[in-house]
């Protein structure tokens, strides 16, 4: 009987290709969270690789690179290089914390107005729907200049102004999880939905919230280097931000000082796109459609 099957040619070439495309991802999620692990690294270990004092005045003022000074000095002959790795800790902080916040925030909303749904889920929603009105940017611009909050504080309130985009992900996957059979049947057994929401609810939504946490994460940290490009960042810390104004302010571009400039550009270009790069392999590890798609 003739077989109107795939050949084993075309088999073998689907294998290969999956085997590609898999191997691709696995490449750019290990590849990319290597990156995030690094920069990591250098801010908790700052005081240890930076080798001066990043305020302090270590040479002549912008001197090229050299043995000493490994990027140069700026204006005020304080060395790039320091100040590049501790402004590293600066740029995190304000990233992770702040999608720390964001997350939480999201989690929980999401999670109660997913569960309960009806009137619960329509007031929750409304409201969401009227705080994502409010432009976050600009209230953040007016409260850290009238108030100069620290970079903690700078750091929940970014989190919490621009950390309700994520609510509406999370509350479609948890009204489809409270409908599940195991839900369902938890509540059968009398349990309550305090416990239905802490040990069958959030265990299943974790993958989403930690892609949520990735993108967000770099979303505070361009937001954190912009506050500190406008100069209204926290004066007692340096940051990438505050390396490129003065650099653009005092002359870095006109006199041609690449290793004032192109520095903190770099470092935020690369964790940016590890970010991006973590959380979209992330997501398509986690997600059965992109799995569907592969096959």
């Amino acid at each position: 009987m003739r077989s109107f099957g795939v050949t084993p040619h075309a088999r073998s070439s689907i294998r290969v290709w999956r085997w590609v495309t898999v191997s691709g991802h696995n490449v750019a999620l290990y590849l990319s969270l290597g990156v995030i692990l690094v920069y990591c690294a250098i801010a908790l270990f700052a005081p240890v690789i930076a080798p001066f004092d990043p305020f302090a005045m270590s040479g002549s003022p912008l001197a090229p690179p050299d043995a000493t000074h490994l990027l140069g000095t700026n204006d005020l002959a304080q060395d790039i290089f320091s100040r590049l790795i501790w402004g590293t800790r600066a740029t995190l902080i304000l990233g992770f914390l702040g999608a720390a916040v964001s997350v939480v925030m999201d989690t929980i909303i999401g999670i109660v107005a997913g569960y309960y749904g009806g009137r619960v889920d329509e007031a929750v929603m409304r409201f969401v729907d009227v705080m994502m009105t409010i432009p976050a940017f600009p209230l953040l611009l007016v409260v850290t200049i009238f108030f100069r909050p620290g970079i903690y504080v700078t750091a929940v309130i970014m989190g919490l102004f621009g950390g309700l985009n994520g609510v509406r992900i999370i509350r479609s996957q948890v009204l489809t999880l409270a409908v599940s059979d195991f839900v369902v049947g938890t509540k059968a057994l009398g349990a309550g939905d305090g416990y239905i929401m802490g040990r069958h609810i959030l265990p299943n939504i974790l993958p989403l919230v930690g892609v949520k946490f990735v993108t967000s994460a770099q979303h505070f940290m361009l937001v954190g280097i912009g506050l500190g490009f406008l100069g209204i960042g926290d004066q007692n810390l340096v940051d990438w931000g505050q390396m490129i104004e003065r650099a653009s302010q005092n002359g870095g571009i006109i006199l041609g000082l690449w290793w004032w400039l192109i520095p903190p550009g770099l470092a935020v270009t690369v964790i940016s796109l590890a970010l991006a790069w973590f959380a979209y392999a992330w997501e398509e590890r986690i997600n059965p459609r992109f799995q569907v798609m592969r096959v």
